[in-house]
């Protein structure tokens, strides 16, 4: 066996030089810090010529890199490295040979110009053992180029690169395998572990990484090439749609021109029919017209003769006064019926406005202290048909007219003053519920110059780019003794409403005030000036400062400067003794002038981030106010429009002026009752009672005729008058059968060889209907044609504005723009399509291809070597027995990634002639693929994660390890562990990976082979005995034994090796001393 015998640290961390003996079991011990890992990782260092595997069992977070170990990193801020400059390092390892009896060493140099810039060289020198001379130059240690220099006849290799070192490394330790650079760091980082699969993944199964980076950009594209075919397809699909309610739009214009020459034709027959009923018509009227001309001229005739009869009976009438007397009588009877009657009408509106206005007068008699007038009124009007004396009535009533005008005015007035006063708390109200809404914003109301210059400041600090905002001072702001608000806020009055800017934002925010003013929109808004403003420290005792602060320094500097000088007092009597002074009741005294500051002015506030809230409140408060208010107005209106109503004359007057009618009405009656007397008296003569019957009956004979003539020339005109109308008629009908007939004689030429067919069907049809039902019929279906054909338009303009919206497509959405919709289907169905089948089918095989070859080859393969190199450890462990037990590991498929295994498994390249997207492999392993390919596709970091686990060959297996006992029975560790002790269930752990490099360095090829095998903080939780027999079972075993532990391992540890040494720091300089029974 080549054995480690003694190791050179020469500047690796807290060992500046130290010279360490290893016997063929070593233990190293030493408290935490002290340097026990620090030597191992020197060791590992060397021997497998890297610095990517520092032991981190010591300290799990730890992080130590080359740099720390060379500068000796302390983690000190004020001095983090102990070791400054340029330095050199020497980590040097002595072998001894036995069955060659000779030595060597392997080691490394490195040199650190600075921090991370560290240049490290290894080396081999046979038939050399350590010696100060190799490394160090007079008392400094030699860098990379003096120690090749030096030592360069000793030296046989000299490795710049890892694989020129790792080659030197594997042949001197006697042509091992690579697996040597995974055990070592391994078995170094090796720590309590109950779990198995932990213990495979991170001892027993390098992780070997299977490069799917192709096959996710292959899946992806075939995936999204697939996706761009589908929406090749949904295009297609949605144009088709388009397509169809285009078809179905043609197919109802065309229907609609043959109807409409259906209708054309029907209109030209029922024209040709109607024309000839006219002329049926005509000729029926003219005959009639002649009928009733013949029997208006006999009737005529005979009137004539009776007209002259009554004639001579009237004349002889005439000559007798009587007659004359009694004819004029008659007359005036009549004029004096209808005056009568006009009279009674007229008194009957008299008697609806005098309702009207008797129920004014009980409205108003209702008021207290009512004039007298309208209850004497009140009873004279109550009864009409007992006045006696109109003047007097109206004489009464014109006093009720007069006081009610004189009350009318006095309410109106009244109504007018309250009127005003509601619209000002309506106003009042309104600007109270926008304040309290932007109170609610946590915004409060300023004067309208400031609001209107800041919105300006910020505009501009915004189109400026400035991000300090304008602020109104009292904002920035706060009470620091709220017993003093009222004196701050009412001493600083209108200042609180100053505006602050930064100083280097002054002079914009001046000139834009500037602006403001010419402008004329902005006057009496304070900007205060920062620029150059004094350094304020703490406001003087006793000062109104002292109750005001402000976290910006501004705003405090400005109060200091104008409340600084304001001395506080408590009573007034005290104000006197300051120039400027004031109390909390706000009582101010300034310029020898004491004055009461107005309640108004501080009672709202605005100081501080609780201002609002204050505010809010008292708005509140007024609101409820202003509302009780306006609800006592809103009642008072009320009560004066019911008092103005019953004062309202209109209906008084219209009785004033008809109150006449009743003289007129009685003056009437009677003469009514003497113009009968007359007339009865002057009928008593018996001579003029014949001739009176006589002529009645001359009359009536007469007045019969006159009217036959009168409607037999009716009759006539009427007659007349349709005998026009007909021949009018008929010369449209004629009319507009020629327009009809040129139409319809478009309409065939338009339909050109489709209109013989039409022609045939319409006749047809109307050989069994009359044109009128063929008319009304075809009309309903035309029309019944025509919303389909509108309701199929407005689909299809619906389905294109989601094509054009879905696809940013540019095409009028109309039937119009239906040809560039068929354009791109035409584009897509004969070219896009089969180039994307074409792109999908080649991208499909390419991902097949890399799956198959990249994914399935590899992790199969990989799975193979690890079931490998489960029966090689196997085999070293079937001759390697601890106590009564040898240990055999298991795998089979994994429970959870069973249908994963079988895939992986599944000779799939059987079926090579077939895509492994279809035949038999794919429907065997379709649900597996599936999900591989989608989580292939989908790119997230959670999916990352899942990916790594995927593309991890050791997730497809489950792993246990059989325990053989003496007799033969078994049990299974993963049993075992439930039932056992923490300690108990590490034994197989450190067995196995003893066995592992009893394995390794037995499959040498180069003769004898090295045995290192080191171990950091082991057996941390097993008990004494346990440790014994591990360490029992190490010394059987070919192996040279390097274990770090604690000093309580000591008593455990320590008499089953050959040497144990202490590792101890005097927190400056680390160095190692052999431990002898209790002693150093």
């Amino acid at each position: 066996m080549k054995k480690l015998k003694r190791m050179k640290l020469i500047n690796w961390h807290r060992f500046e030089n130290c010279t360490i003996d290893f016997g063929d079991t070593t233990l190293l011990s030493g408290e935490n810090g002290a340097g026990k890992t620090t030597i191992l990782d020197a060791i590992q260092f060397v021997v497998i010529c890297s610095a990517n595997f520092f032991n981190k069992a010591a300290h799990e977070n730890g992080k130590r890199n080359l740099s720390g170990y060379v500068r000796c990193k302390t983690g000190r801020e004020n001095k983090p490295y102990e070791r400054t400059g340029e330095i050199s390092a020497h980590v040097a390892l002595e072998f001894y040979e036995e069955s060659r009896d000779r030595y060597f060493i392997v080691g490394a140099v490195i040199d650190s110009a600075t921090e991370g810039q560290e240049t490290a060289v290894r080396y081999l020198m046979d038939n050399q053992r350590l010696s100060e001379e190799m490394f160090f130059k007079g008392k400094t240690p030699r860098s990379v180029t003096e120690f090749r220099s030096f030592n360069g006849r000793g030296i046989r290799q000299w490795c710049k690169t890892q694989t020129e070192a790792r080659k030197m490394i594997k042949a001197r330790f006697g042509r091992i395998e690579d697996k040597f650079f995974r055990l070592i760091p391994k078995a170094l980082a090796f720590k309590p572990i109950d779990n198995i699969k932990d213990f495979v993944y991170s001892y027993v199964l390098d992780e070997k990484e299977v490069n799917i980076d192709l096959l996710r950009e292959n899946v992806r594209s075939y995936q999204d090439l697939e996706r761009t075919l589908e929406s090749v397809k949904r295009r297609m699909e949605k144009l088709e749609q388009i397509d169809s309610f285009h078809d179905e739009v043609q197919s109802c214009v065309k229907r609609d021109g043959m109807y409409e020459f259906f209708l054309s034709q029907a209109e030209v027959d029922l024209i040709k029919d109607r024309i000839r009923r006219l002329e049926r018509e005509t000729a029926a009227e003219e005959y009639r017209q002649k009928q009733l001309g013949s029997q208006l001229e006999e009737t005529q005739k005979e009137r004539t003769q009776k007209q002259e009869i009554e004639t001579n009976l009237r004349v002889e009438l005439r000559q007798n006064r009587e007659f004359v007397a009694l004819e004029e009588q008659k007359k005036e009877l009549e004029r004096l019926l209808e005056e009568e009657k006009d009279c009674l009408e007229e008194k009957k509106e008299l008697k609806k406005s005098i309702k009207k206005s008797l129920g004014q007068m009980d409205r108003l008699l209702k008021i207290k202290d009512a004039d007298p007038c309208v209850r004497e009124c009140r009873k004279v009007f109550e009864n009409i048909e007992e006045i006696r004396n109109p003047a007097e009535a109206k004489a009464l009533l014109d006093q009720v007219i007069q006081y009610k005008n004189q009350m009318y005015g006095k309410v109106q007035r009244k109504l007018a003053e309250v009127q005003i006063r509601l619209r000002e708390k309506q106003t009042e109200k309104e600007e109270l519920e926008g304040k309290i809404q932007r109170l609610k914003r946590k915004k409060l109301s300023y004067p309208e110059a400031v609001e209107r210059l800041m919105e300006a400041l910020r505009e501009e600090f915004g189109r400026l780019g400035k991000k300090a905002e304008p602020h109104v001072l009292c904002e920035v702001l706060e009470i620091a003794d709220e017993s003093w608000r009222n004196a701050v806020e009412g001493y600083l009055n209108t200042q609180r409403f100053y505006i602050l800017v930064e100083p280097e934002n002054f002079d914009i925010a001046l000139g834009i005030y500037d602006r403001l003013r010419r402008e004329k929109k902005a006057y009496g808004a304070g900007l205060i000036n920062t620029q150059r403003m004094e350094k304020s420290g703490e406001a003087l005792e006793g000062t109104l400062a002292r109750a005001v602060t402000s976290q910006n320094k501004y705003a405090r500097r400005y109060i200091h400067m104008v409340l600084g000088k304001v001395q506080m007092c408590e009573r007034y009597e005290d104000l006197k003794k300051y120039p400027t002074s004031i109390t909390r009741e706000c009582m101010r005294y300034q310029n020898r002038v004491a004055s009461a500051i107005k309640p108004e002015i501080f009672s709202v506030p605005f100081i501080g981030k609780n201002a609002f809230k204050v505010q809010l409140e008292q708005a509140e408060r007024k609101r409820g106010v202003l509302e009780g208010e306006l609800e006592k107005l809103r009642e008072q209106m009320k009560n004066l429009e019911y008092a103005t109503e019953p004062l309202l004359t209109a209906d008084d007057v219209d009785v004033k002026y008809r109150l006449e009618v009743l003289d007129r009405l009685s003056q009437a009656r009677f003469l009514i009752r003497k113009c009968r007397d007359n007339i009865k008296t002057l009928e008593k003569n018996s001579t003029i009672i014949e001739k009176q019957i006589q002529l009645g009956a001359l009359e009536k004979i007469r007045a019969e005729l006159e009217k036959k003539a009168g409607d037999l020339n009716r009759q006539i005109g009427t007659a007349q008058q349709r005998i026009q109308d007909k021949k009018e008629q008929l010369q449209a009908g004629i009319q507009e059968s020629i327009r009809l007939q040129a139409h319809a004689a478009q309409i065939t030429r338009e339909a050109a060889d489709e209109a013989l067919g039409w022609q045939k069907e319409y006749e047809k049809l109307t050989s069994q209907k009359t044109f009128q039902q063929f008319k009304e019929n075809y009309e309903r279906q035309r029309k019944a044609n025509w919303t389909r054909k509108e309701k199929a338009e407005a689909s299809m303009t619906e389905q294109m504005i989601q094509y054009k919206t879905e696809y940013n497509f540019g095409a009028p959405a109309s039937v119009e723009g239906y040809p560039e919709f068929a354009a791109v289907y035409d584009r897509l169905r004969t070219s896009e399509l089969l180039d994307y089948e074409e792109k999908v089918e080649t991208a499909k095989q390419a991902a097949e291809e890399e799956f198959r070859e990249q994914f399935l080859a590899k992790l199969q393969e990989n799975m193979k070597q690890a079931q490998g190199e489960f029966k090689e450890l196997n085999r070293a462990l079937k001759d390697i027995a601890f106590s009564n037990e040898q240990y055999e590991f298991l795998y089979m498929p994994s429970k959870k990634y069973r249908s994963y295994y079988e895939m992986l498994m599944d000779d799939f390249n059987v079926v090579q002639g077939e895509s492994i997207f279809s035949g038999i492999f794919h429907e065997t392993h379709r649900e597996v693929i599936d999900e591989l390919f989608d989580r292939l596709a989908v790119n997230n970091d959670n999916n990352a994660k899942t990916l790594d686990e995927f593309t991890d060959y050791r997730t497809y297996m489950d792993y246990d390890i059989k325990i053989i006992h003496r007799d033969g029975s078994y049990s299974y560790y993963s049993k075992v562990c439930e039932e056992k002790s923490g300690g108990e269930t590490q034994t197989p752990f450190y067995v196995t990976v003893a066995a592992s490099f009893v394995q390794l360095y037995s499959n040498n090829i180069g003769g004898e082979a090295a045995g290192l095998v080191m171990f950091d903080e082991a057996f941390n939780n097993m008990d004494d005995e346990r440790i014994g027999g591990v360490l029992e079972f190490f010394r059987r075993l070919p192996l040279q034994i390097l274990i770090a532990a604690p000093p309580d391992k000591i008593q455990y540890i320590g008499p089953q090796m050959e040497e144990t040494l202490l590792v101890m720091t005097d927190e400056r300089v680390s160095y190692v001393e052999e431990y002898y029974n209790d002693r150093i």
